[in-house]
């Protein structure tokens, strides 16, 4: 089972996401990648923290949507950028629900090893990711 902590308190209202559609996102990570005990730490950080942490840990100078990071085999975090998920969405044509949905599913993806940079495993992993959505 993935249990989560969320901490949304730089949100206001109807920028929060539903704990209960993050429950159903949760669940539909472990069907797909089979039942697991894993404790998820999930933040909504400014545009500024993101970014700072993405040139620390990844040497990138610049805003991103979602950073992932394992802390043990069994822990991981999370840190998503709201206002970067806000810009993606507008760009899409979706809701930044939406937008955000997709990014705690990539970022857990990441947490259970799967990764992009190459193109074989860019198939395998955006593959997963569709098929947590299809669980949805």
């Amino acid at each position: 089972m993935i249990r989560s902590q969320v901490n949304q308190a730089r949100l206001s209202g109807g920028q929060r996401y539903p704990l209960r559609l993050l429950f159903r996102v949760l669940r539909a990570v472990e069907t797909v990648m089979g039942k697991r005990s894993y404790e998820v730490s999930i933040a909504f950080v400014s545009p500024q923290t993101i970014r700072r942490a993405n040139r620390l840990y990844r040497a990138k100078d610049r805003v991103t949507d979602v950073l992932s990071f394992q802390l043990t085999v069994q822990e991981g975090e999370l840190l998503l950028c709201y206002e970067q998920a806000k810009v993606q969405a507008k760009e899409i044509g979706h809701s930044v629900r939406d937008e955000l949905t997709f990014l705690i599913i990539h970022g857990m993806l990441h947490l259970f090893g799967h990764d992009h940079e190459r193109a074989g495993d860019a198939k395998k992993m955006f593959a997963l990711q569709k098929k947590v959505l299809a669980h949805l």
